[in-house]
C-alpha cells in the first residue's frame, strides 16, 4: 500500500548469534539425518524428558518466538551444514549437519537472513555446503558468505524494508517507499578452507582490507543500510582482539557499514557505538546442543534488536534493545527478570560494553530488555 504520510519510519531488526540445529537437535525432528550414535544419545535424553517427543519446527525458538514475529527483519548465523551426505571434512573435531528439510524451522521464526560464513558450513565438504545453500534457496531465506560460486559467496544478500510480501501487487505498490539492505558475510577461520572459492574467508591484512573496500563500495545504487555479518575471533574470549576491533572500525569508516553482526565466541561480548554505527562483537550461541562452560556461560545469550530510523533515503541505527535468553533442553527461552541468569547477562553485557564507552540505561525495559539509545 502507498504511504500517505511523511512521518519518518522506524524499523526493528533482530540479530542473534549461532543457531546450531544439527547433531542432537536434528535427531529430535521427525525427519533427520542417519546417525545411529546421535540417535541413541538423544533417545536416552528423551526418556528422561518426555516432553521432547513433541519437538517440532517451533520448538527451537520456544518463548523467544514472539520477538521474531514482531520484528521487521531477523538475522542469524547458521552454525551447521544442511545435508545428508556423510563425507566429512577430515581432521575436524566437530562436524555438524542437519537434514535439509529442517531448514524450514527457520521459517517458524520468520528468519530473513542466515549467514553461511562460519567454521561449520564445510563440515561435510563442498557437497554439504552446496546442499545447505540449495536448502536455503528452497526455503526463500537470504544468505551470504558461501555459495555455489565465488561470486555468490562474496556478493551481498539483498533484503527490503518493509519486508517483501508474497503478494506481487502489494510489493509493486510499496516499491517507491521501500528501503534496500545489503548484508555481506565473511569468516576469519578456518584457514584450511582458503582454497575453497565458494567460501568467503578473510584475514586482517591490508590486501583483505582493500578487497573488502572494493567489494562493499562499488555497488550502485548504494543501499539504505549496510550490514556486515562476521564470524571472527577465538572461542571463549571476553574482549575482541585489537585486530578485530580495528577491522570493525575500518568497515564503518571506509566501507560504510551501519551494523556489524559479530559471532563465533560462543558467548556474549560487548557492543560499541562507533560514529553512527553499531558494532555487536559477539552475539553468543542462541540454540544448540553444546556442553556448558561454567565461566563463559555459552548457554546464555540474547536477541539483539537494533532500531533503524528513516533519514531521507537512508536508514540509521537509533537504538538497541537486548533481550536476555537461555538455552534449555535444545530450546531458546526468554529469561525472566527474577532469574539470576537474567542479571548475569545484563551485567556482563554492560561490563563488556563499558570497555568501549558504551553506556546502557540503568533501568530495565518493560519486557526485561536492557536499552541503549543512540544519538
Amino acid at each position: 500500500m502507498i504511504r500517505m504520510t511523511n512521518i519518518p519510519r522506524t524499523f526493528k531488526l533482530n540479530f542473534i548469534g549461532d543457531v546450531m540445529l544439527g547433531r542432537l537437535v536434528d535427531q529430535l525432528f521427525p525427519t533427520h539425518v542417519h546417525e545411529p550414535s546421535e540417535a541413541s544419545h538423544i533417545a536416552s535424553f528423551v526418556r528422561w524428558n518426555p516432553d521432547l517427543k513433541n519437538y517440532n519446527f517451533q520448538s527451537p525458538w520456544d518463548t523467544t518466538r514472539p520477538l521474531f514475529l514482531s520484528s521487521d527483519l531477523n538475522f542469524m548465523n547458521l552454525e551447521t551444514s544442511a545435508t545428508t551426505t556423510s563425507n566429512k571434512w577430515p581432521d575436524k573435531v566437530f562436524n555438524y549437519r542437519m537434514h535439509p528439510d529442517n531448514i524450514n524451522a527457520l521459517k517458524e521464526a520468520k528468519i530473513d537472513y542466515a549467514s553461511c560464513a562460519n567454521n561449520h558450513t564445510l563440515d561435510f565438504c563442498e557437497e554439504g555446503l552446496f546442499d545447505t545453500v540449495k536448502a536455503l534457496k528452497r526455503a526463500g531465506i537470504a544468505f551470504a558468505g558461501a555459495g555455489e560460486t565465488r561470486e555468490e559467496a562474496t556478493r551481498p544478500a539483498i533484503l527490503k524494508l518493509p519486508r517483501q510480501s508474497n503478494d506481487s501487487t502489494e510489493n509493486s505498490n510499496e516499491a517507491e517507499s521501500s528501503f534496500t539492505i545489503h548484508v555481506y558475510a565473511a569468516s576469519d577461520h578456518p584457514q584450511d578452507w582458503r582454497s575453497i572459492p565458494s567460501f568467503h574467508l578473510i584475514d586482517y591484512s591490508q590486501a583483505t582490507r582493500a578487497r573488502l573496500k572494493a567489494l562493499l563500495t562499488t555497488t550502485a545504487p548504494s543501499p539504505a543500510l549496510k550490514v556486515f555479518s562476521v564470524h571472527w575471533g577465538p572461542n571463549y574470549a571476553w574482549r575482541p582482539a585489537a585486530e578485530i576491533r580495528a577491522l570493525a572500525h575500518f568497515l564503518v569508516d571506509e566501507c560504510g557499514v551501519d551494523v556489524v553482526h559479530g559471532h563465533s565466541s560462543h558467548h556474549v561480548q560487548g557492543v560499541e557505538v562507533y560514529g553512527a554505527a553499531v558494532i555487536i562483537y559477539g552475539c553468543g550461541d542462541f540454540v544448540d546442543d553444546y556442553a556448558v562452560d561454567g565461566e563463559f556461560r555459552n548457554d546464555l545469550s540474547a536477541v539483539w534488536r537494533v532500531s533503524v530510523a528513516e533519514e531521507g533515503q537512508k536508514l540509521r541505527p537509533s537504538g538497541l534493545e537486548v533481550f536476555p535468553t537461555a538455552i534449555r533442553r535444545f530450546q531458546a527461552k526468554r529469561l525472566d527478570t527474577a532469574d539470576a541468569d537474567h542479571a548475569w547477562v545484563v551485567g556482563k553485557i554492560k561490563e563488556l560494553s563499558g570497555h568501549f564507552g558504551t553506556k546502557f540505561e540503568e533501568k530495565i525495559g518493560e519486557e526485561g530488555q536492557v536499552v541503549l539509545n543512540i544519538s
